[in-house]
């Protein structure tokens, strides 16, 4: 029989008739988590390898020394 608490049925809040999760029943999931983890490492490396972009402040060519525009004529 079941006991009401207000509107709750209590047998309904107080679910914990599972069994035991046993080895074979958990590889899927061990399975799904290394794939996971195996994915994430490799993004996090290959952006920490990746060449840095770095906009360098100095002009590729000095000033003074850029050649004249060219005209028609």
């Amino acid at each position: 029989m079941t006991t009401r608490s207000g509107t709750r049925d209590e047998s309904i809040v107080r679910y914990d008739d599972r069994l035991p999760a046993r080895g074979r029943a958990l590889l899927p999931a061990i399975a799904a988590g290394a794939a996971a983890g195996l994915l994430v490492f490799y993004l996090a490396r290959l952006l920490l390898e990746r060449t840095p972009i770095v906009l360098d402040s100095s002009p590729a060519v000095p000033l003074g020394s850029a050649a004249p525009a060219r005209t028609r004529g």
